[in-house]
């Protein structure tokens, strides 16, 4: 694993680190009640191109993308 710094408070050991498993939904407009799931073979679906992981500081709070910090880990160095 890579060593992170909070971009915020330059926090540099304390971290949650956040898992993402994003699912396709289809939701009703009015509502807001699920509808149906959408399979990854939709043709009208786009794939999903956000982050897998996202970590947040454990003494302020940030959440960002693990690069942010990575990177903000190499400037503090």
């Amino acid at each position: 694993m890579q060593p992170y710094a909070c971009p915020s408070c330059r926090n540099k050991s304390r971290f949650y680190i956040m898992e993402q498993s994003p699912v396709s939904v289809k939701l009703h407009p009015q509502t807001g009640e699920l509808v149906e799931y959408i399979s990854a073979g939709d043709p009208l679906q786009q794939p999903y191109r956000g982050e897998m992981r996202r970590i947040q500081c454990a003494v302020c709070g940030v959440t960002d993308g693990a690069h942010v910090f990575a990177k903000t880990a190499e400037r503090l160095k």
